[in-house]
């Protein structure tokens, strides 16, 4: 019985870094208290869930980039990764770009014209 116990309460170790990473805590509750040692380690190894990680950072103020949807800080003006002028966007005007308005500014953006 105080084996059990033991093993109930130590499987709360494995599930808590688990959930930290975005898995599911009553599965690894489960899995720690069948199997600490291997649940540990196996725990403390694994990478964050992508899909947690970028909700994450969006719950944080980070947002897409409307034409290369990499996570940049809120207040960007230009995005970082693809060099695309955020301000039109954020301003409020809500007109669609032509698949040539892209074209060139992803030119203008890699120095090609």
């Amino acid at each position: 019985m105080e084996f059990l116990l033991v093993a109930i309460v130590i499987g709360v170790i494995p599930a808590l870094i688990a959930q930290s990473k975005g898995r599911s805590f009553f599965a690894w509750w489960v899995y720690g208290a069948l199997l600490f040692i291997i649940a540990l380690v196996h725990s403390i190894l694994i990478k964050k869930d992508p899909h947690f990680e970028e909700k994450t950072m969006l719950d944080d103020g980070m947002k897409k980039c409307p034409f290369c949807a990499e996570l940049i800080k809120n207040e960007a003006v230009k995005c970082k990764h693809c060099s695309s002028d955020l301000t039109s966007s954020s301003e409020g005007s809500h007109s669609v770009k032509t698949e040539e308005e892209y074209l060139e500014e992803a030119r203008k953006n890699a120095g090609l014209s």
